[in-house]
């Protein structure tokens, strides 16, 4: 039997689907992580001191990243037994919707403490849709990329989460200069609303992005697994864990310095909360523009190697950024995020993508990149919650907080060390790949499919 697909391999545009598609989900994501700490603590947990309410929002921020991992089943089930394409597009889906929905909640001035019931719902149903996202677009982008350019390539998926970072704290920069009365009771919608219009965008671009031959054969030949779930706590559960390690702590990095910090910032060293909001923004744009650069490093010098390094520095730099903190001078403080998110998160989330998709076999690829992505991410939602938790403990412990993050990093390193690429030769072949225009064409042999394992 002969199974011809006219689908065409074209790194470029699968690269593009994970760039957008992590732009508009980190958006989402993270609109709902700065509205945390400036907006939804006076508006949601109104009856609590101003300490205590900031942590309750940080602790409904830390819920959408528990249940990540279950997201990361669902939608990475989805991605290898139905397709990737399929499951990004559900998770785009779920993710915009809720977004949507937290724009137009009404308060607990209105709905008392339903409010708040709700607000930690929608949350979840976020959490959901983005732990599919950037293990299915990683995926899908490996799987659409010649074997020397993976690392580049795959690193666009985590650049477009940046990019949504951006997004989302500029846009709250933005409303935050609206006088505060405005500001606190429509202006804060307004990022949320937006999202609306970012997922029609991110819909069109996705839309007709080809599933990766090398999935689609697979699937084709019977070549999965009816619960990859199962398979992969069976066989892999020792990358998953390495991968989730790896993960974990540079996240948290990113969510002291993005979230945490903007409050601290303000409540201890008087900083501007507009100011902090575009020293973020423009940090993660330049942390944005690093990603790909390393991603492409990564595709000549050796991938464990490059992220030791880069897990290494960002340990180190996180107490110089605390230590610029303390000045209270926005160029000094921007000083600090640089260093720590370029020079730092930036070779780490360059190289994730690559490395961690190599690291398992086509079958339950989505499914195990998503579950360690985002075990990982479960774990560094806590970020804010422990470091505010250290904060109203010990008001003048940054040096707690830095030395929380930094021994992340430090053994996220260690765990880097251990693992081992045995899959990366699953994927596309070079040659597949180098004429984006050629149909692949795919024969089995025999008279029928063999069945799903």
């Amino acid at each position: 039997m002969i199974l011809k697909t006219t689908q065409k391999v074209s790194p470029r545009r699968a690269a593009a689907a994970g760039f957008f598609g992590g732009a508009i989900e980190f958006y989402d994501f993270f609109i709902y992580g700065t509205a945390s700490a400036v907006v939804l603590n006076v508006l949601f947990f109104s009856g609590l001191s101003p300490a205590i309410g900031t942590l309750a929002a940080f602790a409904t921020l830390a819920v959408g990243y528990v249940v990540r991992p279950l997201g990361a089943i669902v939608f990475g089930h989805i991605g290898d037994r139905y397709g990737r394409r399929t499951a990004l597009m559900g998770t785009l889906m779920t993710m915009g919707a809720a977004t949507v929905l937290i724009g137009v909640l009404p308060t607990t001035a209105i709905l008392g403490d339903w409010a708040a019931v709700l607000l930690v719902l929608l949350r979840l149903i976020q959490g959901l849709g983005l732990g599919g996202e950037m293990g299915n677009a990683a995926t899908l982008t490996m799987e659409s990329s010649p074997r020397k350019r993976r690392g580049f390539y795959s690193s666009f998926t985590y650049a477009g989460g940046f990019v949504g970072m951006v997004l989302a704290t500029g846009a709250f920069a933005l409303v935050s200069m609206l006088p505060e009365e405005a500001f606190m009771s429509w202006g804060w919608r307004m990022p949320f609303l937006a999202s609306g219009v970012l997922l029609v965008i991110t819909y069109l671009v996705r839309r007709h992005i080809p599933e990766p031959p090398v999935a689609e054969r697979a699937r084709a030949e019977g070549n999965t697994e009816r619960f990859p779930v199962l398979q992969v706590a069976r066989q892999h559960k020792k990358d998953v864990l390495l991968a989730t390690i790896i993960a974990a702590a540079p996240n948290t990095v990113y969510y002291i310095v993005s979230v945490f910090g903007i409050t601290y910032a303000v409540t201890t060293y008087g900083v501007a909360q507009t100011t902090m909001l575009i020293l973020v923004s423009i940090s993660s744009a330049v942390l944005a523009i690093s990603v790909p650069l390393w991603g492409g490093l990564s595709d000549r010098v050796d991938r464990r190697k490059l992220i030791v390094i880069g897990l290494i520095a960002e340990a180190m730099f996180t107490f110089v950024y605390f230590m610029l903190m303390g000045t209270a001078d926005p160029v000094m403080i921007l000083l600090g995020m640089l260093l720590v998110l370029v020079f730092g998160h930036g070779i780490v989330n360059g190289i994730q993508a690559a490395l961690f998709t190599e690291l398992f076999p086509v079958e339950v690829r989505s499914t195990a990149v998503s579950l360690g992505q985002q075990l990982g991410g479960a774990l560094s939602g806590f970020g804010p919650l422990i470091a505010s938790a250290i904060i109203v403990a010990n008001p003048d412990g940054w040096y707690l907080v830095a030395l929380y993050a930094g021994g992340l990093c430090l053994l996220a390193a260690v765990a880097a060390i251990f693992t081992v690429t045995k899959w990366g030769h699953q994927g596309l072949q070079d040659d597949e790949v180098a004429e984006p225009s050629t149909p692949l064409t795919t024969r089995l042999e025999g008279n029928d499919m063999a069945t799903t394992r």
